[in-house]
């Protein structure tokens, strides 16, 4: 089967391209990505194409003879050509990324930025079989999962790769059978690059050493674990459904959400599902764990006590609380480091029965006085005192450290901490869930729990209701 034919069935195949697509094809002036362009031209399917080259200016002597080839190609098959400058230096001073990889990521962002200042659908790149083995062998030194080996996918988003499954020695035969003429990038040949050490010394070492065929060999087992990921990854989504939930404030940003992870229905998953569930679900608050912080959060949900916390990247938390596992952000925007931020504490004067909005608290106080005749059933988590033993005005604030006081029907005073812990409230709830005094004395926890002292008995007359309601949206 010719080139051609070969690459269009694994665009069928794949569903990698539409008919009228309109693409953006990454062109660097190798050998690689300018057989892209010239198969893309040629297979028997209607495309609009846009050749892109990214200047890094990393190799400046280089970049004429660059652009004067691809500009030759796009000539000879009526393809506009573009050409974009990246600053790959700026992105390394800043210290978090090598050369190698901050030339990835300008590169595709200028993609990205073409693709859509173009109105393109897609972006084409040039990842052939020969790269696939090299990353199996990039991944595997630096740490990788079974979805990591599996390598590079021919879609992944906007980007598609055509050519993953042909070698450079056929792509090149089939520029030279053309007539086509490529450029050999100099930094391909740069030792400090652990991918050209992989291409130059590694593998070929390994094929003389050890097994000839060994790219094909690679290939045989990246298209297997492939296949496997596939079916973890559905087992994952299900499970994924199953354990993980948003919490009421969460907002559709990954920045302000809160995922809270069912640790009981978490701990009746395969040990292979947690790690990938717990992978997924930093992914979704914006974070990528490393592989130990992966087997830090299962031990955490496995032995964590209630209230411990975990801190991860950018500001993350990870909290225990009552057999769940919160990950939020509680710290103020743009601050990543220290202790979870500390709630605003409350301290308002309740003139009388009324509603009361708790902005602190971002709740709802009602109190309403009840007759004993006409008295309703209680609602929800409604308190229900007995009126005549309370004066107002009331005051609602903040428990104080080691206050007491005596929950109703109890065996005697406990600290309000201590019964804090008994009901499992989180810590970062506790400055905003108020205790609500007469003159100085507990009257209630307000949702929670109401004083002995202030009791309905078989004296009362009248009844004053606390509700304490979250806010209407």
């Amino acid at each position: 089967m010719h080139i051609l034919d070969r690459v269009a069935s694994v665009i069928r195949s794949h569903k990698l391209i539409n008919d009228n697509d309109h693409l953006i094809v990454a062109v660097s002036g190798g050998a690689d990505s300018l057989a892209l362009l010239h198969i893309l031209d040629g297979i028997d399917l209607p495309l609009k194409l846009v050749a892109l080259y990214i200047d890094h200016g990393l190799r400046p002597q280089e970049i004429p003879n660059e652009k004067k080839i691809i500009e030759d190609s796009c000539l000879l098959l009526g393809i506009p050509f573009i050409c974009r400058t990246v600053h790959v230096h700026d992105l390394v001073a800043q210290g978090k990324h090598s050369l190698e990889e901050a030339a990835r990521i300008v590169r595709y962002r200028a993609l990205e930025q073409v693709r859509q200042e173009c109105g393109a659908k897609l972006i084409a790149v040039g990842h052939t079989a020969d790269d696939q083995a090299e990353e199996f062998f990039i991944r595997l030194i630096r740490g990788s999962s079974s979805r990591g080996l599996s390598g590079m996918k021919p879609k992944r988003d906007n980007i598609i790769r055509p050519l993953l499954y042909e070698t450079k020695e056929r792509l090149i035969d089939f520029l030279s059978e053309r007539g086509v003429r490529w450029c050999l990038d100099s930094s391909n040949l740069d030792r400090r690059f652990l991918r050209n050490r992989v291409r130059l010394d590694l593998l070929p070492m390994l094929e003389e050493k050890f097994n000839p065929a060994l790219r094909k060999t690679i290939l045989q087992s990246m298209d297997m674990l492939s296949e496997e990921d596939n079916f973890l990854e559905e087992q994952t989504l299900e499970n994924y459904t199953a354990c993980i939930s948003l919490s009421e404030s969460s907002t559709t940003d990954p920045k302000c959400s809160e995922l809270v992870v069912n640790c009981q229905r978490f701990l009746e998953t395969h040990p292979a599902i947690r790690r990938r569930i717990v992978e997924k679900t930093c992914w979704q608050i914006g974070i990528r764990p490393t592989y130990e912080q992966i087997c830090t959060l299962i031990s955490f949900i496995e032995n964590g006590k209630n209230g411990g916390e975990l801190h991860l990247a950018d500001g993350v938390r990870a909290t225990m609380q009552a057999n769940q596992l919160r990950f939020a952000r509680p710290l103020p925007e743009g601050v990543i480091r220290g202790s979870k931020q500390l709630a605003a504490s409350i301290n308002q004067s309740i003139p009388g029965p009324g509603e009361y909005t708790i902005t602190e608290a971002q709740k709802q106080l009602i109190l309403e006085e009840l007759s004993i005749p006409t008295c309703q059933p209680t609602i929800g988590n409604e308190l229900r005192v007995d009126r005549d033993k309370l004066s107002f005005p009331l005051l609602l604030r903040s428990s104080l450290p080691g206050e007491k006081f005596t929950p109703c029907g109890g065996p005697g005073s406990k600290k309000i901490s201590r019964y804090f812990n008994d009901r499992k409230i989180p810590a970062k709830a506790r400055p905003t869930w108020p205790v609500l005094l007469s003159e100085d004395k507990v009257v209630a926890l307000v949702g929670l729990q109401l004083d002995d002292e202030f009791r309905i008995s078989g004296n009362t007359s009248k009844i004053l209701s606390i509700q304490w309601k979250n806010l209407p949206r």
